[in-house]
């Protein structure tokens, strides 16, 4: 098993080193479950957690290939029925975990995407959409 653990931060929001990957403070502690997940300890704050806490997948039982199908298969824009079916779990399953991916996304934006300031915004798109309805107003009116 890959004792490394340099990918990982520690999820205490208290300890100094909190979100600081590779800081040498994290201990690999053991392996758990069918798919081998990593456990470990912070030396810092003395908290042991599973590699899998603070993210979108924590507590989730359906096997990570699975799940990661389900929210691709999502993302692409396939319905519920659909993606159920291609990945072979139910309805159900496909709803808890979009729901799950959806409230992780909302509050990692939230941490990061606070008090920015804009110093400029590109409206190339929204322009070239307005110069489309000119167009073919005018061409209505001529025609």
């Amino acid at each position: 098993m890959d004792k490394d653990v340099s990918d990982l931060c520690c999820v205490n929001s208290r300890c100094p080193d909190y979100g600081q990957r590779g800081a040498g403070n994290l201990l690999f502690r053991k392996v758990y479950g069918r798919e081998r997940r990593r456990f470990v300890r912070c030396r810092t704050c003395r908290r042991e957690f599973s590699e899998r806490q603070g993210t979108a997948l924590y507590k989730v039982r359906t096997p990570t290939a699975t799940a990661i199908a389900v929210l691709e298969h999502i993302a692409d824009g396939c319905g519920v029925r659909q993606t159920a079916r291609l990945t072979g779990v139910t309805t159900n399953t496909v709803m808890r975990l979009t729901s799950r991916a959806g409230d992780h996304a909302a509050a990692t934006h939230a941490e990061l995407a606070h008090h920015l300031q804009v110093q400029e915004v590109q409206l190339d798109e929204k322009w070239s959409f307005v110069g489309k309805k000119r167009r073919a107003l005018r061409s209505r009116r001529s025609g």
